[in-house]
């Protein structure tokens, strides 16, 4: 019997946090901070922290390249001077590469650091390609005019309109959050 209270207690706190988890992602959403609020961080993104000023981003390439061969390796530099910010993204062609990556690097020495590799949570590639296909930027900051392999959507794509407005209204980000509460 009391198993089961104990079950139902926490059953009853998993439901209670994942409606808070849900009601922030709106607020987000809302205030401009993610394109939406369902949407959640690729599993194959490994965030890599920790690294050395001197690696670069092919030796990390290399070093991660036997756990996939196709892996993309970027390191995070500073816009201005062009220096490295000390992590950087690894991006897996599967979940499961990723996983074997992660257990394998995470704690590992490269050029004379300890290295710390964990599951990315950003979702800032996912939210500029959002920003591209709704704005109608470009690769090149354009405003929608460059041709769509660069990313530009043209000067007809957007956000839906005329009798979509409805539709949208009711999956709206302030509905969503008004049924959260």
């Amino acid at each position: 019997d009391a198993a089961v209270l104990m079950q139902q207690e926490q059953e009853f706190q998993q439901e209670i946090q994942r409606k808070q988890d849900k009601s922030r992602a709106v607020v987000l959403e809302l205030l401009g901070d993610l394109p939406s609020a369902d949407i959640t961080a690729p599993e194959n993104v490994l965030f890599i922290c920790k690294l050395n000023s001197v690696t670069t981003d092919e030796d990390l390439q290399l070093i991660l390249s036997r756990f996939d061969e196709s892996v993309n390796v970027e390191i995070v530099r500073d816009q201005e001077s062009g220096q490295s910010l000390n992590y950087a993204f690894a991006e897996f062609t599967t979940k499961e590469k990723a996983t074997q990556a992660y257990l394998k690097m995470n704690q590992a020495l490269i050029d004379d650091r300890r290295i710390v590799v964990d599951f990315s949570q950003s979702v800032a590639k996912l939210w500029d390609r959002h920003r591209q296909r709704y704005r109608g930027g470009g690769a090149r900051g354009g405003h929608g005019a460059e041709p769509a392999r660069l990313g530009g959507g043209g000067p007809t794509r957007g956000p839906p309109r005329g009798d979509d407005r409805a539709r949208r209204r009711q999956d709206s980000p302030q509905q969503r959050y008004r049924e959260t509460q």
